[in-house]
């Protein structure tokens, strides 16, 4: 079986699996730790929703191709807050009318509720203080509270009806910020910069373990795993804040202090080919870990900035 994730053929190696579910819940994990969601699925041509119980019956043996889609979380999050405002709109059409039943209701309040919750977080991380985040927790305490049997009093279901018009004027407040998002810098935005920092700092974690357990061979793989992972991030920041941000955003980045990354990566190496592994752990905590900390503040730096200039406008 041959598979293709976002186009490009992949090396995976069957161990366990012995179903198409297997396949892609074993996937599910990896694509989950680089910040991104499977979010189409295709068996010799097929299409399948990912949690399909006919997965289950297709036997790997069976299938050619497995072709896999996916999305960062600020993708998918952006996705379903803009899929709001239909579905209030809906949503108030049926409160208006009175003809809701209770499992409908629930979904309703349940499914909106989660996407406040999740997506906007996702959204608005490098923001904790925004007032939207503050509109939102408010929406939700009242989505919450509010029951089916509270419909039967039309005082109720009319206040309802205005705090999901207030939802939605909420909901036009985020677009805006994500339609300026998208135009000036959405890439800073994308979950997947820290997802792989937080890979990068696991790693750091790990190494040193490894070398504690005898296990040089894989702390080495990690150790170049690590070293790519880290210049890509910095090449890729580098050029896209010349491309993305203004001059006040750049003059407070110092790109230099990881200019010295590759003899950091081979002062480890040659630590560990001479067994010395108390200086290999000393360096990755004392001189890499700083790295990786700063770079995650440089991004902080660059999405504040940007969404206060969003902001303004």
């Amino acid at each position: 079986m041959d598979i293709y994730i976002m186009g490009n053929k992949i090396d995976y190696t069957i161990e366990n699996e012995k179903t198409v579910k297997d396949v892609i819940e074993s996937i599910s994990e990896i694509v989950n730790g680089y910040g991104h969601s499977i979010t189409e699925l295709r068996v010799d041509g097929k299409i399948f929703q990912i949690d399909d119980p006919m997965l289950e019956k297709i036997e790997i043996s069976e299938v050619n191709n497995l072709e896999i889609e996916t999305a960062s979380f600020f993708e998918i999050s952006s996705s379903l807050v803009y899929s709001l405002i239909p579905y209030l709109k809906t949503f108030k059409k049926h409160l208006e009318e009175n003809n809701i039943d209770f499992s409908t209701f629930e979904q309703a309040k349940s499914w909106i509720t989660e996407v406040l919750l999740t997506s906007i977080n996702i959204l608005f991380q490098s923001d904790k203080k925004s007032e939207i985040l503050s509109k939102r927790n408010d929406i939700v305490r009242y989505f919450s509270k509010f029951s089916y049997k509270d419909l039967e009093d039309k005082n109720k279901r009319l206040e309802l009806i205005s705090k999901i018009d207030q939802t939605l004027d909420m909901i036009n407040e985020i677009v805006k910020v994500l339609d300026k998002i998208s135009e000036e810098g959405n890439i800073f935005f994308d979950t997947t910069i820290d997802n792989n920092i937080s890979e990068l700092l696991r790693l750091i974690d790990d190494i040193p373990l490894k070398l504690q357990l005898g296990k040089d061979k894989e702390a080495l793989e990690e150790i170049y795993e690590f070293s790519e992972t880290f210049i890509d991030i910095v090449d890729f920041l580098n050029s896209a804040i010349n491309i993305y941000t203004s001059e006040d955003i750049k003059s407070k980045i110092d790109f230099s202090k990881f200019d010295t990354i590759n003899k950091v990566i081979e002062s480890i190496i040659e630590s560990i080919s001479n067994k010395d592994y108390v200086l290999a752990s000393d360096i990755m905590t004392y001189e890499l870990k700083p790295l990786v900390e700063d770079l995650r503040d440089i991004i902080t730096i660059i999405r504040e900035k940007i969404y206060s200039q969003i902001s303004e406008n």
